[in-house]
């Protein structure tokens, strides 16, 4: 496979594979989930903190109006006995009363700076008609009808129970707390009763200024403000007292859920996220609204910086990833180019080792192979030259046996002119068909024919060598005589019997039969044979399959079947009842010539 479809297989794009498949994918999705979710999760988040918030506000909302309601029964228990006392209206060209009107306004502002602020102001009308407060530039006579203001007569209904009042603002003429006229504040009123006597004398108003109040300066959001006021009916109020919203059933019903809850309001189609705590001294709640669209774009931008900087160090991290892939992967592929170029035959290539990491120690080993192989191979040329040189040799030295052939046919002709001994003729004519024999077959393997062949005109020689003392007798059946055998393999071992069998006349029997799949050729002599311990050591040689043979002996021609055979065959050396020694020849039954 080559092109484009090869790289795919190469180690870098299966590890950067891996790397996509294993590491940014899941990352990707994972955070694309995230991003998916972060809308709800970022809303909750949004909506506990805003909670939290509101919850804190709400706290010193609880602490002032607990201050508020604390004060109306400190003043009603130290004013009691003044008020008790006055029977009419304080005169103000008495100065009886008017002392009295004072040492009563100086223990409301006393009480008024221990407990709140000199933002706030304190009121106390009997029944009178008298109203004594806190307030600069007071004008006693401005005060017409204290019946008809709303906290005075709620404040008598109560029976004792605090009466509260959102935006209430004191009429311009009775005068200004601080120099701030037309203020707004959160008002508490109650009946005085001498803190336990059935009897009532009048009713205390206590006003703190509603930003000192809520501890916040409201913000609009457009037709609502920031922190609404809900008394638990249909209505929603602004800090100002002035109804804002008329709430269905279902909205009541959500602003009702549980504070952990995430609740959510619409008005005039604008979605918001509504936070409710109570203000458990007023009886009533503070619900803070945040419109939906703002907090969606806030998020919005949010997410997209997040996305941005994630995406920024991941990309970043992906290329340092990708750089140190090549970088840690190059030694590899130099070790490939060097790997393809050694296939080519190139022993020169060395790939650089840096480190002593696995990849190193691969080099290292990499370049002493290569190195061993450059050594191998000149070894080899080396050897192959000198086989040339033996080779070339050898055909050198076949030019003596042609010199002596042609020789020994010189000599024979000269015996025969000049009426020589017939047996010197003889023995020249089977000298020369013997070296003719061996100069023409050129391969390891003969027939049986052939090597009984060569056996006779050796035999030959030796008779007239021994004066006929010597003989052989060959019992070869027709049908086995095509079987191939190793060349030379019986002339050693009939030498053999001529010269250990040390007997005159001597007579050697060759015999060959088929056994199985096997040829089994018996060499037999009538000679004096060896003694039992000869006869061991012989044995013992030819079951070694690492003995060292020498020689053209027996050993040698055994060594030479388990060669090409195996070692299941070979010879057998035996002393036969009829004295002398016999060898038996196990190869294998073949009927074809092999070079």
């Amino acid at each position: 496979m080559t092109g484009p479809f090869k790289r795919f297989r190469s180690i870098r794009s299966k590890l950067l594979g891996a790397f996509i498949l294993v590491v940014a994918l899941p990352t990707l999705i994972v955070f694309y989930q995230y991003a998916a979710e972060s809308s709800k999760l970022l809303e909750h988040e949004v909506y506990t903190a805003n909670q939290v918030l509101v919850d804190q506000a709400v706290n010193s909302m609880n602490q002032n109006a607990e201050k508020m309601v604390k004060m109306t029964y400190m003043l009603d228990s130290q004013l009691f006995t003044t008020f008790q006392n006055k029977s009419k209206r304080w005169i103000p060209e008495s100065e009886a009363d008017m002392s009295m009107f004072i040492q009563t306004q100086r223990k409301m502002l006393s009480l008024r700076d221990v407990l709140l602020d000199n933002f706030a102001f304190i009121g106390i009308a009997d029944f009178t008609g008298d109203l004594v407060t806190t307030l600069t530039d007071f004008h006693r006579d401005a005060v017409q009808n204290i019946g008809s203001e709303p906290w005075y007569s709620m404040g008598i209904g109560r029976k004792g129970y605090p009466y509260w009042m959102q935006g209430y603002r004191i009429p311009t003429a009775w005068g200004y707390v601080e120099g701030v006229p037309n203020k707004e504040f959160v008002l508490v009123s109650r009946v005085l009763n001498g803190v336990g006597i059935v009897d009532n004398y009048g009713v205390v108003a206590i006003g703190m200024d509603i930003d000192k109040f809520y501890g916040v300066q409201p913000k609009s959001t457009e037709d609502f403000t920031q922190f609404l006021i809900w008394d638990g009916s249909e209505r929603l109020n602004d800090l100002s007292g002035k109804l804002t919203i008329t709430l269905t059933p279902e909205q009541i019903g959500e602003l009702n859920k549980d504070s952990k809850t995430i609740k959510k309001l619409t008005f005039h189609n604008k979605d918001y996220l509504v936070n409710v705590a109570k203000i458990s001294q007023v009886g009533a709640s503070v619900a803070a609204l945040l419109p939906m669209d703002q907090f969606h774009l806030q998020m919005d931008k949010s997410k997209n910086r997040s996305l941005v900087t994630i995406l920024f160090f991941y990309i970043i991290g992906l290329f340092i990833f990708v750089y140190l892939l090549l970088r840690f992967t190059k030694p590899l592929y130099s070790l490939l180019k060097s790997i393809i170029l050694v296939g080519k035959g190139d022993f020169k290539q060395e790939v650089p080792v840096m480190g002593n990491d696995e990849i190193s120690v691969l080099g290292s080993n990499f370049n002493h192979m290569v190195a061993r192989l450059d050594e191998l191979v000149r070894s080899v040329s080396e050897e192959q030259r000198k086989k040339e040189e033996a080779h070339f040799q050898a055909l050198q030295a076949q030019i003596n046996p042609h010199f002596l052939f042609n020789t020994l046919n010189s000599i024979k002709l000269m015996a025969m002119l000049s009426n020589t001994n017939r047996d010197v003729s003889d023995m020249i004519t089977a000298l020369g068909k013997l070296m003719e024999f061996s100069m023409k077959q050129n391969t390891v393997f003969v027939t049986l024919q052939q090597e009984i062949q060569y056996l006779e005109l050796y035999m030959m020689l030796q008779k007239i060598r021994y004066h006929d003392d010597i003989s052989i007798t060959t019992q070869v059946p027709e049908e086995l005589l095509p079987c191939t055998m190793l060349k030379f393999t019986l002339q050693p071992l009939v030498e053999n019997s001529i010269i250990h069998g040390s007997k005159l006349p001597l007579h050697i029997w060759i015999e060959a039969v088929e056994s199985g799949n096997d040829l089994k050729i018996y060499v037999r002599d009538n000679g004096k044979g060896v003694s039992a311990d000869k006869l061991q050591t012989i044995q013992n040689q030819l079951i070694q399959d690492h003995a060292k043979y020498s020689g053209i002996g027996m050993l040698n021609v055994d060594r030479r079947i388990k060669l090409h055979f195996g070692s299941e065959y070979g010879l057998e050396v035996v002393t036969p009842e009829t004295g002398g020694m016999q060898i038996i020849i196990t190869i294998p039954n073949r009927r074809e010539l092999r070079e």
